[in-house]
């Protein structure tokens, strides 16, 4: 029988969607990898091998939970169950399916995660009753399960490895449109689409205060605030980051792990999440509380960078080939 992983992945913006797709691109080369998402980018992108269920991020509540039921009905040849963050699943649609499904192999991607949503929700006796392994890809050792003995940790997960990553030069040309040895500013509008304008206004006002660097922004859509010559849609945004000298963007998972693995310094604003605590991943970079002070901070960083020939190349490790070996291991 061909084995076959399925992710549940479901949550706003590209964080989850991205997450899921670093591992089962890794793991589609030996398997049929299926993913469920109601990122609302989904339908844009390439998904890298793996079959994509795509959830409307405008369907119902009721409507979301049911899709999300149906297809765990029909899981006769999955032998591998894993979901990222929420234990009980986005909705609480898993609380009563998961104790139903101890003949498969389950595992908690477990990303930082606001302890209060925790403790009320009682998800620490569901996650030890219902959790085979929990994975945390790279976000320390204090989270609210990391002292449970099932629990193993990876680097971050990303969606390129070190060698997969294109040449600077060439992303700053052919993506990025830069044709000159500029200092060059990235926004990364990677958050929710309610988000997309305060990144565009970003992008303008670094444009006018910084008019001797490249200034570009990152989003699935042009943002209304900002003129149409700065948009850039590319994905994955890793490629993009690996070529900009300073990233401003939101405090989110892959935002965060993808400068911090590229070496490039990010200016992060950290936005209010229900379940993230982006305030507490800000702190990796350099955490700004808005666009006046991003750009003062910008100011500062500019004037340490010194362009270079021949730009450095990133070296890390990328925890998602480590996490497909601890899922296949795990009985």
């Amino acid at each position: 029988m061909t084995k076959e992983w399925l992710i549940y992945a479901l949550g706003g913006g590209w964080g989850h969607l991205t997450r899921a797709l670093s591992l089962g691109r890794i793991a589609a080369k030996q398997r049929k990898v299926r993913i469920i998402t109601n990122s609302p980018y989904a339908p844009q992108i390439s998904h890298e091998g793996c079959l994509v269920h795509w959830i409307p991020d405008d369907a119902g509540f009721s409507q979301t939970c049911e899709y999300v039921r149906e297809i765990f009905r029909n899981l006769n040849k999955c032998d591998r169950l894993i979901i990222d963050t929420f234990p009980r699943g986005l909705g609480g649609e898993l609380a009563d399916i998961l104790p139903q499904m101890h003949h498969i192999p389950r595992i908690l991607i477990h990303r930082d995660i606001n302890p209060h949503y925790i403790t009320v929700k009682g998800l620490r006796s569901f996650v030890v009753e219902n959790f085979d392994l929990v994975i945390v890809p790279g976000e320390g050792k204090d989270l609210p399960f990391c002292d449970l003995p099932c629990v193993q940790h990876t680097a971050p997960w990303l969606m390129r490895n070190d060698w997969e990553l294109p040449d600077k030069g060439i992303v700053r040309s052919h993506i990025l449109r830069i044709d000159q040895p500029v200092k060059t500013i990235l926004v990364c509008a990677a958050g929710q689409t309610s988000e997309l304008s305060i990144f565009g206004q970003l992008a303008l006002q670094l444009h006018q205060n910084f008019p001797d660097c490249a200034v570009r922004i990152l989003a699935p859509n042009c943002p209304k605030e900002s003129p149409e010559t700065l948009w850039v849609s590319h994905h994955p945004g890793i490629e993009c980051l690996a070529a900009a000298d300073i990233v401003l963007g939101g405090a989110g998972y892959n935002t965060v792990y993808e400068c911090a693995s590229v070496g490039v310094p990010l200016v992060g604003l950290a936005f209010p999440r229900l379940y993230d605590r982006q305030k507490k991943r800000a702190s990796k970079g350099y955490w700004v509380r808005d666009i006046k002070d991003a750009i003062a901070t910008v100011s500062i960083l500019l004037e340490q960078i010194e362009p270079t020939k021949s730009p450095s190349v990133p070296s890390y490790v990328n925890g998602a080939i480590q996490a497909v070996h601890q899922i296949e291991q795990t009985q």
